[in-house]
C-alpha cells in the first residue's frame, strides 16, 4: 500500500479515537425542575441545588437523596451543593471558627452527603477580611467527609486584574485548587441584575476568566462554568420609594389625581420603558465551548438544567 494513503489513514484513526475535550460535564439541578433533565445528554455530574444554611447553621432544602432522572447517564455521578444567603455578614458569622454555626454546617454536611458522589461548597458573599477562615472551612469540610466523597468547590470568576486591585481577595485560586478535587469557576454574570445590561459572558471576558484559571488551577481539576440563561434590565428602573414632595411634584407636573383612604393616598401613571434582554445562543454557547477546549481541563459546568437553548444537548453529544 501506498506509504502516503498508509499515514493518511493512521492520522485519521488518531483523530477518530481522540477523546472529547471534556473527561466531565456538569449541570446544576433545582430541586422541583427534574421534569427538565434531557433524554439525551453528555452529562457526567449533577449539582443538586442546593441545601441552604438556615439561620441556625443547619441545611434545609434541596435533595436529601439523588433525584431519579430517567435520562441519566449509567455512572452519573451526584453532587450535594451547600449554599448560604448571600450575605457577607452571614458568611462572617458561619465561617467564624469561635462561633458554634461552622461546625454544626460541617456535622450537617456530613450527615446529609451520605448517598451522594460528592458534596459542593458554593459559598460567594466572602469578604477579604473572611478569607482566612473561608479557606480553613473549605479544608475542615474536606477533612470531615467520609471517604471518597468528591469535594468541589464554586468560585467566584477572577482575572489577573481583578487579582492586582484586590490582592487580599478570599478566593485564593491556587489554595482551593490544592484542597479540592474539582473547582468549578462560576463564569457568568458579568452584567448582573441591579448593574448596567449587557452580556452575561462576553467572550473577551471569559478569555481573561480562562487566562487566569488555568495559571492557578490545576488542569486536571478545572472545570469553568457556563451560563445558559438570559437577563432582562429595565431602563429606567422606575420602582422606587418617594419622599412626599416628590410625590406632590410628580402629581402636579403630570397632572395626576390622587386618591386616598385612611389607609393610604394612591395614584397611577404610564410610562414607556425599555427592557434590554441578553441571553445566551447556540452561537454564543459554543465560542465558549471551543474557547475552553484549547486546553485539555476536566471539564464545564451549566447552570442550570432548564435553561438551555433548544438543541443545546444534542448539540453537546454530536462534539
Amino acid at each position: 500500500m501506498n506509504k502516503q494513503i498508509i499515514a493518511v489513514l493512521l492520522c485519521l484513526s488518531a483523530i477518530a479515537g481522540q477523546a472529547k475535550p471534556f473527561p466531565e460535564t456538569w449541570a446544576y439541578l433545582m430541586k422541583g425542575e427534574e421534569k427538565y433533565f434531557p433524554a439525551q445528554s453528555p452529562i457526567t455530574d449533577v449539582g443538586c441545588f442546593s441545601a441552604a444554611v438556615d439561620g441556625d447553621g443547619n441545611l434545609s432544602g434541596g435533595h436529601t437523596s439523588p433525584p431519579a432522572l430517567p435520562g441519566a447517564n449509567r455512572g452519573t455521578r451526584y453532587h450535594l451543593v451547600v449554599t448560604i444567603p448571600w450575605s457577607t455578614t452571614l458568611a462572617h458569622i458561619y465561617l467564624d471558627p469561635k462561633l458554634p454555626f461552622r461546625q454544626r454546617i460541617i456535622d450537617g454536611i456530613v450527615e446529609r452527603c451520605g448517598p451522594f458522589d460528592g458534596v459542593q461548597i458554593d459559598i460567594e458573599s466572602v469578604s477579604s477580611t473572611d478569607g482566612t477562615n473561608y479557606l480553613n472551612f473549605l479544608a475542615a469540610v474536606k477533612k470531615a467527609l467520609p471517604k471518597g466523597k468528591l469535594f468541589s468547590v464554586a468560585v467566584m470568576a477572577r482575572w489577573e486584574e481583578h487579582k492586582r486591585k484586590n490582592p487580599t481577595d478570599a478566593f485564593d485560586y491556587p489554595f482551593i485548587g490544592m484542597i479540592a478535587d474539582r473547582v468549578v469557576v462560576m463564569a457568568y454574570d458579568e452584567h448582573y441584575r441591579g448593574g448596567s445590561h449587557g452580556p452575561i459572558a462576553s467572550l473577551p471576558w471569559c478569555r481573561d476568566i480562562y487566562a487566569y484559571a488555568l495559571k492557578t488551577i490545576p488542569a486536571d481539576k478545572l472545570v469553568m462554568g457556563v451560563p445558559l440563561y438570559g437577563r432582562g434590565w429595565q431602563t429606567p428602573s422606575l420602582a422606587k420609594a418617594y419622599k412626599n414632595r416628590e410625590i406632590v411634584d410628580e402629581l402636579s407636573k403630570k397632572g395626576i389625581k390622587s386618591t386616598w383612604t385612611e389607609d393610604c393616598g394612591h395614584y397611577s401613571f404610564q410610562q414607556t420603558v425599555t427592557i434590554n434582554v441578553h441571553y445566551e445562543t447556540q452561537q454564543s454557547l459554543k465560542a465558549k465551548y471551543d474557547l475552553y477546549a484549547q486546553r485539555p481541563i476536566r471539564g464545564i459546568a451549566c447552570w442550570r438544567i432548564g435553561q438551555e437553548p433548544e438543541g443545546f444537548w444534542n448539540y453537546l453529544l454530536q462534539l
